[in-house]
């Protein structure tokens, strides 16, 4: 008997599926090969093996006990090519250019817009694929499940939000509000307090969220409420009520280094004291090996 280790691999991919189907003509029809091919092949293994493989029983055929032991190695050998194949196309993705990003639409429009503009100018080859969630819970596992590459979220927690994951952080943000000139023109310079700000009409999120629960708290501190005059659902609601004049506009203000586009029409309102802050950071798998399209990606925010 010749080392199975020199097997020919076509042999027992043939004979495997005679084995997986018990009809040499089923097996012929599965490969889209000859029955005698299927016949030669057989007849070539055991003449390899030196041991009889099948057996014929009821015009089915069986495997005999060294049949199964060859069976049992060309499994082992199939799943294992099978595996390293489905490595190899995630490494060909992420060479050829795949990146998989998840975040909520408030960091998609504040302030990663400008950085998937800017690398698509550097890397117009790679596919960029968008999982938009709100949902804290819901966002990170799609990132314990492997279903992106990164994620981003806005969170005011100091503490890391997952021991098993990398938090990178991208920056900061400060919680504030923001109103138009042509509306509210005359409170741009000014300082305003925690009383003047509740005596003014808001536009805010729907409660639920970081920003409105942050706000509210925050006044509630003090002893007062916000005066909401209308609930959005995204920022880019907010924004658009707040050009409106319908009221200042509650949200989160990121802070230098990060660069957002200028918006002549709106200007930040100056509060005393000072708003809370959070950070924006960008999560990855700590097991896992970050794609090459992931690190460019990240390394944006620090050039």
């Amino acid at each position: 008997m010749k080392p199975l280790s020199d097997v020919n691999l076509e042999l027992l991919r043939v004979f495997r599926k005679t084995a997986q189907v018990g009809s040499m003509t089923e097996a012929a029809r599965h490969l889209f090969i000859t029955q005698s091919a299927v016949s030669h092949a057989v007849a070539d293994l055991e003449a390899f093996t030196g041991c009889r493989l099948f057996l014929r029983a009821h015009r089915r055929l069986t495997l005999t006990a060294e049949g199964r032991a060859v069976l049992e190695t060309a499994e082992s050998i199939f799943s294992a090519l099978e595996g390293g194949e489905e490595k190899l196309k995630v490494l060909r993705a992420q060479k050829t250019g795949l990146l998989r990003i998840g975040c909520p639409f408030l960091i998609l429009q504040t302030i990663l817009t400008p950085q998937l503009a800017r690398f698509h100018r550097r890397r117009p080859e790679v596919e960029v694929r968008l999982t938009i969630e709100n949902r804290m819970q819901p966002m990170l596992e799609l990132l314990r499940s492997n279903r992106i590459d990164l994620l981003f979220l806005a969170t005011p927690a100091p503490a890391l939000l997952d021991p098993q994951l990398v938090e990178h952080c991208l920056g900061y943000y400060r919680y504030g509000f923001f109103a138009s000139r042509e509306n509210f023109g005359a409170l741009e310079g000014r300082v305003l307090s925690l009383k003047e700000l509740s005596e003014l009409p808001v536009v805010i999120l729907r409660p639920g969220n970081n920003t409105r629960d942050c706000l509210e708290k925050k006044f509630a501190e003090a002893g007062l409420r916000l005066r909401v005059s209308v609930e959005t659902d995204t920022m880019a609601f907010t924004k658009e009520y707040t050009r409106a004049g319908f009221g200042i506009g509650a949200g989160l203000i990121p802070e230098p280094p990060l660069r957002i586009e200028d918006e002549p029409d709106l200007f930040r309102l100056q509060v005393d004291p000072p708003l809370p802050s959070g950070r924006y950071v960008a999560l990855f798998r700590n097991d896992l090996e970050l794609p090459q399209t992931a690190e460019v990606f990240l390394a944006q925010f620090q050039a």
